[in-house]
């Protein structure tokens, strides 16, 4: 009897090709964890730190909610003690050679290897993954993360010359982040020979475990700490003296919050927010291999957030249909269990998920969830929504995992719209068997990653990030490591906060103090007027401000520019960035050495402005010398800018694109009023941008004198250039939400304050905190600092094979 029934469920195993439990043990992570008796705290300085009177959090198993170990959660206090430990050990970390950091790197990778079966049980125990996708695919990459980073630390006095790490880095990490997240950030900051201190939600045992396994190499502890503690301890890090940057990642609303609590703080701020990703998949495409590509996207525990899809109209049906069918073969269940395709990622991701749903359904969507899941199951089943109106506020909020939101196009314009529509700019791909039509919609995504015929590849040679409300910062690759080096002999960071600072007023109104326009005297010459269109115009408010000389005599007469004009400018700009953009590397230095030829024709004119605001004849003839000069070097770098090609193992190439930020607002500081323009500009229109820009305060005749160039060399909307009250002009470029980029270079207050507005659209921004810049210096004023500020970074993969 036994036998029969032994060979009929051989039968039904081999009729139905079902699979069976794989369980993974879990006695590995247990028995850690008793080795700490159940009670984690936090790793600071080579050892744990085990602070008294502290509140602590259950650290639970997704699943069956059984309690694991315990959390002490951080206070000031500890975040104090970290932070010094990392101040400390940097003095020795950063002053060893690349070589010597490279040989601890490849000491860790060892260790790292020596624990993964610790590592993997443990990171899908406490998170419910799916412990295939850690096994197979988190822990080798950590792996490699660190044997690439050695390499780079290796070669770093040559490939990094005039480069310096920034010093200690703060690191914040969200509920739902993976221990890779955290790698992906610390190996290069270590490598380049920073020290960090890692912020890591209550509950998170693996990342301590890494920095356990760090600490036990010995030699330099302190490099790497590690805490758990809410994010909201954020700011306390960002305060604690040596800090001198923070990378955030999380949820977009909270690192805009972040941004406006830490501007003026003095860190760096690096953001990586949000977790959605979106995939275009046209009528070319291989329909079976793009089903399984959003199984990889959104259905399976590789992915960390949802999925937008946008499916061409004439394959909606056919599409829809087979995601339908592979929705239900799909595995969820316990995380250990080898077989699984999707676990569980606890009460909080469940409860996201389910409000979107039922908001989607409020608006009018489909909903289709795949098998039938009890209410207080902890599993969420893989749900696929439609039918969404274009208009309804889900269709702009954020798809949290494991939701896919499916809409259809008709022509590749209208999917290039919709995909850019949406605030987010992270990763997505492109699916068609046409190669030339795949490349062109890559080319157009205004996204950090884009790949061709696959989805979620990895690598760490390839960058990774984001653009618009994704973030502007980068891991992976070189823009990995200049995420963590400043150019050398720059100053450390200081606080630059100021309490008197009232947001709500700053630059709200022209002060009442001007001197009267020309209708009230003679005026030298007629008043210029604001350079918008191409076109010298008068402002909206129909005033000018007077142009005093050294002896404080009125020698000139500028427009007074407000926000109506402001609107105007970046509305004109918008209008010339598509055709600018097409534009080849070739004509944009053609258009730079014509500018640099006028300039250099109007030389004496020039120079006899500069003068008339108390600038040394000999000095004022070298500021525009050298202005030319730096338009015919921007020149040359623009014609020999390129695109980078590297082979990413055996996946196939990989672009390295640089694009334009797009608009970018700039304001001038008051010194070197022509050379600073001339600096600022140039870069910028070499790399493809259209500009919005605010001269000197004080001396903004010269640049006004060369837009009058501008007016027949370069196309109309190009660069536009508003005069008026710095403060009331920088407020109107800040808050202004069409504007993708701003350089700000002014006073103290108004960096602070550009910082806390920017937050908006969460623009990439460069202030200078109130400290003059050497712009007569090459390495300041003309340095590589320019070409990264003045361009992002898209890695466009091109995977090869079947």
């Amino acid at each position: 009897m036994a036998a029969a029934s032994a060979e009929s469920r051989a039968r039904e195993i081999f009729t139905t090709l079902e699979y069976g439990p794989v369980p993974e043990s879990h006695a590995c992570a247990l028995a850690w964890l008793d080795t700490q008796d159940r009670c984690l705290s936090h790793y600071v300085n080579g050892k744990w730190l085990k602070p008294e009177h502290r509140n602590s959090v259950p650290c639970q198993d997704p699943i069956t909610g059984e309690n694991l170990a315990s959390c002490l959660q951080a206070e000031a206090e500890d975040v104090a003690t970290a932070a010094e430990a990392a101040r400390t050990a940097l003095e020795n970390w950063r002053g060893l050679p690349g070589a010597s950091r490279a040989k601890h790197l490849t000491r860790l990778a060892k260790m790292i290897q020596k624990h993964q079966r610790l590592l993997w049980t443990l990171e899908s125990l406490v998170t419910g993954r799916a412990v295939r996708e850690v096994r197979d695919r988190d822990v080798p990459l950590a792996q490699q993360l660190l044997q690439y980073h050695a390499i780079q630390a290796h070669t770093q006095e040559e490939a990094l010359a005039g480069w310096e790490p920034m010093g200690v880095i703060g690191l914040i990490l969200p509920p739902t982040f993976s221990f890779l997240e955290m790698m992906w950030r610390i190996c290069p900051a270590l490598a380049v020979g920073c020290t960090v201190v890692v912020l890591v939600p209550p509950a998170s045992p693996t990342p301590l475990l890494l920095a356990q396994l760090a600490g036990e190499l010995g030699q330099f502890p302190g490099i790497l700490n590690v805490l758990s503690g809410p994010a909201s301890l954020g700011p306390v890090l960002a305060a604690q003296p040596g800090v001198q940057k923070v990378a955030f990642c999380g949820a977009v609303e909270e690192g805009r919050a972040l941004r406006r609590t830490l501007a003026g703080v003095g860190p760096e701020l690096g953001l990586a927010l949000g977790t959605e990703s979106l995939l275009l998949l046209t009528e070319a495409a291989d329909v079976d291999s793009a089903v399984e590509g959003v199984v990889d996207a959104a259905w399976s525990d590789r992915s960390p957030g949802g999925l937008r899809l946008l499916i061409q109209e004439s394959l909606w049906d056919e599409t829809m249909r087979r995601l339908m069918v592979r929705m239900a073969r799909l595995r969820g269940g316990r995380g250990l269990d080898g077989a699984v395709d999707m676990g569980a990622r606890g009460a909080a991701a469940h409860a996201l998920a389910q409000l979107y749903v039922r908001e989607a359904q409020s608006q009018g969507a489909q909903v289709f969830q795949a098998g039938d899941v009890p209410l207080d199951s902890p599993f969420f089943p893989p749900t696929l929504v439609s039918d969404l109106p274009p208009a309804s506020p889900c269709t702009q909020a954020e798809v949290p995992w494991p939701l896919v939101v499916a809409s259809p196009f008709r022509t590749a314009k209208e999917a290039l719209a919709l995909a850019n529509g949406t605030p987010r700019g992270g990763s997505a791909s492109v699916w068609s068997e046409r190669l030339g039509q795949a490349l062109e919609l890559g080319y157009g995504l205004r996204m950090g990653t884009v790949w061709i015929n696959a989805h979620s590849l990895r690598d760490p040679a390839v960058p990774t990030g984001g653009c618009k409300e994704s973030g502007s910062s980068w891991h992976g690759g070189l823009d990995g490591l200049y995420e963590y080096l400043r150019p050398l002999g720059t100053p450390a960071r200081l606080p630059y906060h100021s309490e008197d600072l009232n947001y709500e007023t700053f630059g709200l109104a022209v002060p009442s103090t001007l001197p009267a326009g020309p209708e009230t005297g003679p005026s030298p010459a007629p008043p210029y007027g604001l350079f918008v269109g191409g076109r010298f115009q008068a402002p909206g408010a129909r005033s000018s401000r007077p142009i005093q000389d050294s002896h404080s005599k009125v020698h000139g007469y500028v427009a007074e520019g407000g926000a109506k004009d402001i609107r105007g400018a970046v509305e004109a700009a918008h209008q010339a960035a598509p055709g600018w953009v097409s534009q080849s590397p070739g004509a944009r230095a053609a258009l730079l050495w014509a500018l640099a030829a006028a300039l250099e024709r109007r030389e004496s004119t020039l120079a006899l402005g500069l003068e008339r605001h108390g600038v040394e004849p000999k000095t004022a003839k070298a500021e525009v010398e050298l202005s030319v000069r730096r338009l015919r070097a921007w020149g040359a770098r623009a014609q020999a800018q390129g695109h980078s090609l590297q082979v990413a193992e055996l996946r196939g190439p990989v672009l390295r694109l640089r694009e334009p930020l797009g608009v970018l607002a700039i304001v001038c500081p008051d010194e070197w009023p022509l050379l600073a323009f001339v600096s600022l500009l140039a870069p910028a229109l070499a790399y493809g941008n259209t500009v919005v820009l605010v001269p000197s305060g004080t001396c903004p005749i010269p640049a006004l004198e060369v837009c009058q160039d501008m007016a027949t060399l370069l196309p109309a909307g190009l660069v536009n250039v508003v005069t008026g009250d710095r403060d009331h002009l920088s407020r109107c470029l800040a808050l202004h939400q069409d504007v993708q980029a701003l350089w700000y270079f002014g006073s103290a207050q108004g960096s602070q304050f550009v910082d806390w507005a920017s937050a908006g659209n969460l623009k990439p921004v460069w202030v200078n905190r109130g400290c003059p810049r050497a712009w007569d210096q090459e390495a300041e004023g003309a340095g590589p600092e320019l070409e990264l500020r003045a361009a992002r970074t898209k890695a466009l993969w091109l995977p090869m094979g079947d």
